[in-house]
């Protein structure tokens, strides 16, 4: 539960967050393991992260390997709007677990199938996670991932347009209005956030009734087509209407990272998917899935 004071308890510890109450942990007690294990991680996201601090509070000794240069995954992007700052305090939660826990976090290391098969693990868990699917705008160059233009490695200029209109896209476009931009978001589908298990009914409503107060313009049953030189070309119900823009930002969703675990299910005993990289669904997911099998090792 949250409580009073906007921090959440996970077996007796707390950690602070805002008041977004969307992110939610297990609380069950986490049992000790039986016969200590070795347990190798791919993957410093959430889910990862997850199953590194059951798996090292339940007795087991965890090495987990990310690719990048801090822990966090998808989850950084993510933090990046003022009105999400839950991410960014989550990573920092999980990282004095994993410390005080004693897991040894291995950063700027890719990890490649021969590495997997030569260590001494027991167990391998994969959670490389998941990247944005890409969409490209024939005739126009400046197309940019949200999770780039989040990070702050893309500038996306004054006026943007924004293909997707999930949560991560529309979440986008509430940030960058915020930083004044003009903000154009197009949605194939009849309406934005349409993905229901994203966020709850108020919240869903709430964030719809928001983005066209802020003045972003919303078009739904809207695709985009390609770029003239006078714009970027947007196509609704067989119309074709013209929108100068700097740069489009897209956020049509992701795709599973699960290549290394197809490489090595049938040559590790003991091997386990999970989060993003079993199914891209939310971090309420990732979270339960990485503790249901962390759990269970």
């Amino acid at each position: 539960m949250l409580n009073s004071n906007n921090s959440r308890n996970i077996n007796n510890r707390t950690i602070p967050l805002s008041g977004n109450s969307d992110i939610y942990l297990a609380t069950e007690a986490i049992k000790p393991c039986a016969v200590p294990r070795n347990v190798m991680i791919i993957g410093g996201g959430v889910a990862g992260m997850e199953a590194a601090r059951v798996a090292a509070r339940r007795g087991h000794k965890v090495e987990l390997y990310e690719q990048n240069g801090s822990l966090g995954g998808n989850l950084i992007a993510a933090g990046m709007p003022d009105f999400k700052k839950e991410c960014h305090a989550l990573i920092h939660w999980y990282g004095s677990e994993l410390h005080e826990l004693n897991v040894l976090v291995h950063l700027h290391s890719y990890i490649e199938e021969e590495a997997i098969l030569q260590s001494s693990a027991d167990v391998v868990i994969i959670a490389t996670g998941s990247t944005p699917v890409k969409q490209a705008v024939p005739g126009f160059n400046n197309t940019f991932s949200a999770e780039t233009v989040l990070a702050g490695k893309k500038d996306p200029g004054k006026t943007v347009i924004i293909s997707g209109g999930g949560l991560v896209g529309c979440e986008t476009a509430l940030w960058l209005c915020n930083q004044g931009k003009q903000v154009i978001l197009v949605e194939k589908q009849n309406q934005i956030l349409s993905v229901s298990h994203e966020l709850s009914y108020s919240s869903t409503e709430t964030l719809k009734r928001l983005l066209p107060q802020k003045g972003i313009i919303v078009k739904t049953d809207t695709v985009i087509s390609h770029a003239t030189e006078a714009g970027v070309v947007l196509l609704s119900g067989g119309q074709a209407t013209t929108q100068a823009a700097d740069s489009v930002v897209t956020a049509i969703g992701y795709q599973s990272n699960n290549a290394l675990y197809e490489q090595l299910q049938t040559e590790v005993k003991d091997i386990y998917l999970l989060g993003d990289a079993k199914q891209v669904k939310n971090i309420m997911h990732a979270v339960r899935d990485a503790y249901d099998v962390a759990s269970q090792i």
